[in-house]
């Protein structure tokens, strides 16, 4: 058996995993500004040229900005995490109905854990995406009711308060919500959406995982086989 020597860890990747754990952790936000690299070594307990180091790579990585002025958190860690997974689903070339499927399994679950932990504030922001939905429906505004779609199924991952599962389900939705917007929706489609939405919104405000589970599996289902049928005429129609 043959045994590799063990990789040498410079200082410097001390200061990276230290920061990315402070941003990981909430301690440091987007947006907020790090301290300088002097307050840095003291607080590491490492020489400059570490510090200096691993903020090089931090920068490289998209995670921080380097001024003048100082050095600042330009992106939510979770996002990279986000953003990573997104780009191996597209490499490793999943079908839309592999994408679909995880979908499934995630907001349901999702909006099972939200019906025992969502907030006021949650329903309210849900009920406005609503709102929303409707005008654009009612103006046959395509680009506008998905954006609201879009966040009225964001703030159902958000009330769920699992980190995970919204960091797993953001990976997937804007995937999702491409292909149905490069569809386009018809009308049928929005009205009977908006039903689906009312009653998902309903069954939070009582705070019915059991209904809410249920109404949101129906709902998916019911856009999957529209979809399915929006695709198909498409393609009829450019002869694919």
């Amino acid at each position: 058996m043959k045994i590799e020597p063990l990789e040498k860890k410079s200082l410097s990747d001390d200061v990276v995993a230290k920061i990315k754990s402070m941003i990981v952790s909430g301690e440091l936000k987007e947006g907020d500004r790090i301290p300088n690299e002097r307050d840095l070594c003291e607080q590491f307990g490492v020489s400059r040229a570490s510090v200096r180091e691993g903020l090089k790579i931090l920068s490289l990585q998209g995670l921080l900005n380097r001024t003048n002025a100082g050095t600042v958190i330009t992106t939510n860690f979770s996002s990279i995490l986000e953003e990573t997974l997104a780009l191996k689903i597209l490499l490793n070339d999943c079908s839309y109905e592999d994408v679909t499927e995880a979908r499934m399994f995630l907001e349901k679950t999702m909006v099972g854990l939200a019906a025992s932990r969502i907030e006021k504030n949650d329903l309210n922001i849900m009920a406005e995406q609503l709102k929303l939905m409707i005008q654009a429906e009612a103006e046959d505004n395509n680009d506008d009711y998905v954006l609201a779609d879009v966040a009225f199924h964001q703030q159902i991952a958000k009330a769920s308060h699992s980190r995970v599962l919204a960091s797993l389900y953001n990976s997937i939705i804007t995937l999702v919500f491409r292909t149905q917007k490069s569809v386009g929706y018809d009308k049928p489609v929005m009205k009977e959406s908006i039903k689906f939405h009312g009653k998902i919104l309903e069954a939070l405000k009582q705070s019915n995982a059991v209904l809410a589970e249920r109404e949101m599996e129906l709902h998916l289902m019911d856009v999957q086989e529209r979809l399915n049928h929006l695709v198909k005429k498409e393609m009829i129609k450019t002869g694919v």
